[in-house]
């Protein structure tokens, strides 16, 4: 209780002096706390003036107060300004003979004022420690005040930007993931749950699991090497599903480092690609396969024949290019209309490509003509004449073959028979030192001397 009372005092009397301290100008600071060491003192002779005759000793009655009020206020230096003053004033003042010194009245008062200064003395330095200690204590209170602030700001922000990256995380198509350095996940957003269920059960699961067998390994050394070089990195690569079904994936990857810059975990951040793959080979399939027959068109043919004549003049071996035009063909049309038509166009497609290698190109040319491009032929120049010559006949008795077209004719569904179709063939073998476009002029002029020498033929070029 009584501590209680002495610091809400000890508090008073600062509140009054840093108040006290305000009013005066700042170059005076420094001097205030002794004015008011001399002002305390000039109240205390007062006050003994009032409560006791002079002669009646009692001195330092009224000045210890004032040693106490001014080391508070002014710290130790007004303390000890403040006795210095009630000793000389004690002194002169009320030991005989009276207002004066005199060698008798400092040896008579030699030991009450010993006891006073060394009182006065322990009082001023007793409170400057009060006033260092509790400076320290206030500062430190302070200090630890704003660790708090700053904490509870960070735990805020902290706070705010979890909620943040869960609302993300929880409303974005992405797929976020957050893995260790061994490739397990340690976090799934809520978007993984449309592939795998429920997200929450993939945690701890190995990452690479789910990826297509022939990407695996690539994803691995891109995780990899996204870990060691510290660098994010983005791939594709494709999912596949619990049901088997394949999803096409691109993923990039972000690094999470502690305070000495080391990476400890991995942010994936994945994007369904699937629907823009589609649209791209739709797109591809537009501009470089026919619409009807699935071939290739006149623009993938051209590519495809630069890569032939590539090929030769790396291997030294001979290719070949057969172009051919269906005969017979108007007819159908005329007869039967463009749908039959375009079901033996199709047809032709399917027996042509039957003939041939994997390796080799078969393309729609135009219309009715087609242009088959052999790569790599076997042997020297006889050699692969011969085996173009094979393959050709081959392709003219397959497309001899009858055809049996379902086709919908004046509002009805019926098989039309066609015997009459043949092709007229022309082969060109080519080398290293051909162009595709001479190539498949001379071709074209084969072609045609097919079709001059009676239609239904296969005519080599002849250099």
């Amino acid at each position: 209780m009584g501590i209680g009372i002495f610091d809400f005092s000890y508090r008073t009397i600062e509140r009054f002096a840093n108040r006290y301290r305000s009013l005066m100008p700042r170059t005076y600071h420094r001097y205030g706390g002794h004015l008011v060491a001399v002002a305390l003192v000039s109240l205390a002779l007062l006050v003994r003036f009032e409560i006791a005759p002079l002669d009646a000793g009692l001195q330092y009655l009224t000045f210890f107060p004032a040693v106490a009020l001014a080391a508070i206020i002014g710290g130790f230096a007004s303390g000890i300004i403040a006795t210095l003053l009630g000793l000389i004033l004690a002194t002169y003042l009320f030991v005989p003979p009276y207002y004066s010194f005199t060698l008798e009245g400092w040896q008579s008062s030699l030991w009450s004022n010993l006891v006073f200064l060394m009182d006065g003395f322990i009082v001023s330095v007793s409170i400057e420690a009060m006033h260092l200690y509790r400076q320290k204590y206030e500062d430190n209170l302070d200090e630890l005040t704003q660790q708090i602030t700053r904490r509870d700001l960070a735990d805020k922000a902290l706070a705010e930007q979890e909620e943040f990256f869960r609302l993300m995380a929880e409303n974005v198509e992405d797929f976020i993931a957050v893995l260790d350095l061994q490739g397990r996940r340690l976090y799934n957003s809520p978007s993984y749950s449309r592939f795998f269920g429920n997200a929450d059960a993939m945690k701890g699961t190995d990452s690479f699991a789910e990826i297509h067998p022939d990407d695996r390994e690539r994803v691995k050394q891109v995780f990899s090497e996204s870990v060691k070089l510290g660098v994010g990195l983005r791939t594709e690569y494709r999912f596949v599903l619990p049901d088997g079904s394949i999803r096409d994936m691109e993923s990039s990857g972000g690094l999470i480092r502690n305070s000495k810059g080391e990476t400890v975990r991995v942010v994936v951040v994945s994007h369904d690609v699937t629907d823009r793959k589609m649209v791209e080979q739709k797109i591809n399939r537009l501009a470089f396969y026919d619409s009807l027959t699935q071939l290739p068109n006149r623009r993938l043919l051209d590519d495809r024949l630069e890569q032939a004549i590539a090929a030769s003049k790396r291997s030294g071996q001979y290719g070949a290019v057969m172009f051919l035009d269906l005969d017979n063909f108007k007819p159908l049309n005329d007869n039967y209309g463009h749908r039959a038509g375009d079901l033996l166009l199709i047809e032709v497609a399917k027996r042509i490509t039957s003939c041939v290698r994997e390796v080799d190109t078969v393309a729609r040319f135009g219309g009715d003509e087609f242009v088959v491009v052999l790569s790599e032929l076997a042997g020297n120049e006889s050699e692969s004449a011969a085996e173009a010559r094979t393959i050709a006949k081959k392709i003219h008795a397959a497309l001899a073959e009858p055809y049996w077209l379902s086709s919908n004719f004046k509002g009805t569904t019926q098989l039309i028979t066609h015997n009459n179709v043949g092709a007229s063939i022309g082969v060109v073998l080519f080398n290293h030192g051909d162009s595709a476009e001479n190539i498949l002029k001379r071709a074209d002029k084969s072609m045609y001397q097919a079709k001059a020498a009676g239609r239904n033929q296969i005519h080599f070029h002849v250099t």
